[in-house]
């Protein structure tokens, strides 16, 4: 009975304007019982309350069968808002991803549906004939969410510059990597747009960190625990900023169904689990005891497995079979979810300019997004596959 008292909607308990609650939880007495039941032919459920709130006297809730069947513990499980994430090489990617047309993102809700789905389950969507506009990624970002500013700006140029504060501002090498992870709240997702293409080098590289995580399933459990416990520090102390934040590579739990797919993926709180690699962005291990066991020999021991496990995540990540690589061309614009989603860049001369624009929106607005179109368009709940493992 708590439950279904708390879930009511009617305009007594949720505002009609804010749709916010008007009551508190904590109020609802645990006594409370049913006055009467009252059902319709409809399959409505109108449910009159007894020993109610204090002022909610006489306060009749009525649910549809849809929300009964929708909440139900046996069904509440098995439904999602969007599809399933599902794991990728290159073949895969290549075989299975679309590029949509930079006007039709931004005038068609069914395209933009499409698009986002598509940046859910694969992790990385593309956008073609995007104007040579600054404030073109802009419109794209804004599609998605609001624009998440950081000490790099709203929006921001990736491009050789001389005393680079960052590596990516250079024309060198750049290893798989993903961003910001030296905040206690990285950006979720990252938008990179080619304004001018180099000549010679700067290809784009990207791995699935969760394909990564899925063939670890072949090799030791004790590889994945490792990669679990074991924190590590990430820090950026340069022109003016200290950040720095330790986490570890794997965060929660991440579930398969028979085929590869995932069914779900949560930390202990509920939020969705979470991968973090960032080698060039990477602080010193630490070897003082407040961290730990105050025995060197052990914490040498715990440094010597992390590494051996990092080693083969590493393997996994630069596998020739699992790398996209593609010469962003001007016009072309990425859009990848920045905690699965590895990316690198090959070194390119020094005399040939390579300019891409960069954003960043938060995985809570891509989220949003995409519900408020599945309502929009009518897009059904999914049931996703039955569940075949977990680690």
């Amino acid at each position: 009975m708590l439950y279904l008292r708390d879930a009511c909607s009617c305009s007594r308990c949720i505002d009609p304007s804010t749709s916010q609650k008007l009551f508190e939880s904590a109020d609802i007495p645990l006594d409370i019982n049913v006055e009467k039941v009252h059902y319709l032919s409809d399959g409505t459920v109108q449910i009159t309350w007894a020993n109610d709130i204090a002022g909610y006297e006489h306060h009749t809730s009525t649910f549809s069968s849809a929300f009964l069947q929708r909440t139900s513990s046996a069904t509440a499980e098995s439904l999602r808002s969007f599809p399933q994430r599902v794991p990728w090489d290159r073949a895969t990617i290549a075989g299975h991803s679309k590029c949509f047309a930079y006007d039709d993102f931004l005038s068609s809700s069914k395209i933009l549906h499409e698009a986002l789905n598509q940046l859910h389950c694969y992790g990385m969507v593309f956008v073609q004939s995007v104007p040579s506009d600054v404030a073109a990624i802009e419109r794209i970002a804004e599609k998605i969410g609001p624009l998440r500013n950081t000490f790099y700006g709203s929006t921001w140029d990736v491009r050789s510059i001389p005393s680079a504060k960052n590596i990516a501002y250079t024309s060198q090498d750049l290893g798989f990597h993903m961003d910001l992870l030296y905040m206690a709240n990285p950006p979720g997702v990252q938008i990179l747009h080619a304004m001018k293409a180099s000549s010679r080098g700067g290809e784009s590289l990207f791995s699935d960190g969760m394909r990564a995580l899925y063939n670890l399933r072949n090799e030791p459990p004790e590889t994945l625990s490792v990669l679990r416990r074991h924190r590590v520090a990430y820090i950026y102390n340069n022109d003016g900023q200290w950040y720095q934040y330790r986490r570890p590579t794997v965060e929660g739990a991440f579930h398969w169904d028979r085929y590869g797919c995932e069914v779900s993926c949560t930390n202990e709180n509920g939020s969705e689990a979470n991968l973090s690699w960032s080698p060039p962005f990477q602080a010193p291990f630490d070897y003082s005891p407040r961290y730990g066991t105050s025995q060197p020999e052990s914490r040498l021991t715990n440094l010597s497995d992390y590494i051996k496990a990092a080693n083969l995540f590493k393997s996994l990540l630069e596998n020739p079979e699992a790398v996209f690589e593609t010469k962003m061309q001007e016009g072309t614009c990425v859009i990848f979810d920045n905690r699965r989603i590895l990316h690198a860049r090959k070194a390119y001369t020094g005399d040939s300019e390579r300019w891409l624009r960069g954003a960043y929106v938060d995985k809570d607005a891509l989220k949003s997004r995409l519900r408020v179109l599945n309502e929009e368009l009518g897009v059904p709940e999914l049931r996703p596959a039955g569940m075949r493992g977990s680690f």
